[in-house]
Order: C-alpha cells, then structure tokens, then sequence
C-alpha cells in the first residue's frame, strides 16, 4: 500500500485535533478573555456546527479544483485560522477563528480520504479510507488531553501554536510528496449531502 496514505493520516489527525483541542482548557480561555465559562465552550459548539454544514457544500462548490493544490490551499486557510487563534486578542476574534478553522477543516478531511482511496489500488482502498479515518478518531480521543497538557503548562495559546507548526509541515508534506490527483465529477449539491456509508463523512459519492 502506498506510504503516503501516512501522510493524509497525519494531515486528518492534525486537522482533527483542533476541534477539542481546547476542551480541557475553557477555563484558561474565559478568564483571559474575560467571557463565562458558557461563552468560552461555544468555541466548540461552533466549530462542530460549522464543520457539519460547510463539509458538503464547499466540497460541492470545489468538486472541480485538482485535489493537491485545493488540499494545500485549505490548509493554507486552517493555517490562517489557527494563527489568528494563537494571536486573538478578544473573543469575537477567537470565535471568527474557530468557524474559518472548521470550515477549512471540514473540507481537509474530504480531501484526505478521497486522496487516500485515490492513490491506492482499488484492493487497498477500504484499508486506506480506514487508516486515514483512524488519525481522526486519534486526534477526537488525543486533542482534549493535549490541549490540557499544553494549556497548563504554557498557556491556552500554546495549543494553536502546535497545531501551526504541525499545519506547516503537513503542507510541506503534501507539497513535495503527493502528486497531483484530478478532480472529481461534479455532482448535485443534494448528492453531496448524502453521507458516505463507509466513512461516515460527507464525500461526494
């Protein structure tokens, strides 16, 4: 099977991670941005709510784009979320970064799996779909531990700053380790909102 399903493994599980990657640490969040603990733990109620709408249609709006380069350019976007997070002086700013890291995210998870089956023979492809869904289910049991960790240790920015390295070495990776992979047949929005029964995203299928 090929090694670079790896690669899109550790893409999914960085990209995953940051949805609860603050759980642990609402607390440090609230009392430095000065917001309850209930405002502080709509930081993930938006992430999650604009992760399930944004996943079908911006994977319908970008059916036509070549799979590398819309991968580098979502990571780009994830990257940009997740600095302005770091940096976030208040909390308006903080939660306009959660809905431009879970909107990138939405689609990057898409785009691993598809790249996944993609690269692989067709015997290899339900293995590789599992592999690639095995980082996001890494990164759902590992983020609030992490963040936890981080958060204590050296504030609740810290955890962002880890997912922007990680964030850049996954676009260094993609960038000179995968080739390109051609875009798929533009369906309807409405098939785009079918869940795939093998993965349990929304793939255009």
């Amino acid at each position: 099977m090929d090694k670079r399903v790896y690669l899109l493994t550790i893409v999914s599980f960085v990209v995953g991670m940051v949805e609860l990657i603050i759980g642990g640490i609402l607390d440090l969040v609230a009392d430095d941005l000065g917001v309850t603990l209930g405002q502080a733990g709509l930081l993930i109620t938006i992430f999650s709510l604009t992760f399930a709408i944004s996943g079908p249609i911006l994977s319908f709006l970008t059916a036509t784009i070549e799979r590398k380069k819309l991968t580098i350019i979502t990571l780009f976007f994830f990257l940009i979320g997740n600095i302005i997070a770091a940096l976030s002086p208040s909390y308006t700013i903080l939660f306009i970064a959660r809905i431009v890291s879970a909107a990138s995210s939405s689609l990057l998870i898409v785009l691993c799996v598809v790249m996944a089956a993609t690269i692989v023979k067709p015997a290899y492809r339900a293995r590789a779909i599992g592999i690639v869904n095995m980082g996001v289910s890494g990164s759902i049991v590992l983020g609030v531990p992490i963040g936890l960790v981080l958060g204590n240790a050296f504030g609740w920015r810290a955890p962002f700053i880890m997912i922007t390295i990680l964030t850049l070495l996954s676009i260094t990776g993609i960038y000179f380790l995968m080739e390109k992979v051609g875009a798929e047949k533009q369906l309807s929005l409405k098939n785009n909102l079918r869940p795939s029964k093998m993965t349990g995203y929304y793939l255009p299928i």
